[in-house]
């Protein structure tokens, strides 16, 4: 039988196309799966929790594939990483799982942030990280703001054009501010996200928080469901996997 390993993997986004592998373009999937095969001898495809746009960067992404030789934990932690050279990718941990574990189908939870760094000047150190933004921010508004998304809402007001779900229905079980130094840090938690829901999500919130916005706009957005009278899908290098729940 087969091994089902789980990998949790860290990578900074600039260099990447995103997530899923394509097949003329660099992309996270792509280069772990050319790791695996320098590392095993083995042609695989991994199965991702969740795939990541252009940009965007990750320090708790999932990701599972099946093993026919016996490699233990180290080993196949170690080889990946040693075989992914210098790419800003890492394998942080490796786990044997049972067989009916699958990154995407079986996860329970997920948690994005998306930080801000708010300061007259920008970050050098934090620039790939987050945006920045010079004028100052309401901190209060955008905390009375963002709990409006919690809960079980429409949200085609923040669904981008391109999104293949099915349905614009998703569960926020949080959605929280914090603020660290200069940086502000929007944390969001749902099983699953509409496409660029947390970049529009944002841009809303900080139309909020540059006084644009009064609070009960969000309210009023969620309501109408209309993307063209939401605030601006912010950049995707402010945006990071950080967690995801099984």
């Amino acid at each position: 039988m087969m091994n089902n390993i789980k990998l949790t993997i860290e990578y900074h986004g600039l260099p990447y196309c995103g997530w899923q592998y394509q097949k003329n373009e660099k992309t996270v999937q792509g280069e772990i799966e050319k790791a695996i095969f320098k590392f095993s001898g083995e042609k695989k495809t991994i199965q991702g929790a969740g795939r990541t746009d252009a940009g965007v960067h990750a320090i708790g992404q999932c990701a599972n594939f099946e093993l026919e030789k016996q490699f233990d934990d180290y080993q196949i932690l170690n080889g990946i990483n040693f075989h992914l050279g210098t790419e800003k990718i890492r394998i942080s941990k490796v786990e044997n799982v049972d067989q009916d574990f699958n990154a995407r189908f079986t996860a329970k939870s997920k948690i994005y942030n998306y930080q801000v760094f708010n300061s007259q000047a920008p970050s050098v150190i934090e620039d790939d990280f987050s945006i920045h933004i010079r004028q100052p921010l309401d901190l209060d508004a955008m905390q009375n703001a963002i709990k409006l998304f919690i809960g079980n809402h429409d949200f085609s007001s923040f669904r981008a054009q391109g999104c293949q779900a099915s349905k614009p229905l998703r569960t926020i079980d949080d959605a929280y501010i914090d603020v660290k130094d200069k940086k502000i840090i929007f944390t969001f938690k749902a099983k699953s996200f509409l496409y660029q829901q947390i970049r529009i999500m944002v841009g809303s919130l900080l139309e909020v928080g540059l006084k644009n916005k009064n609070i009960d706009w969000i309210k009023e957005l969620i309501e109408v469901k209309n993307r063209k009278l939401a605030g601006p899908t912010v950049p995707a290098k402010g945006l990071i996997l950080k967690e995801i729940f099984y």
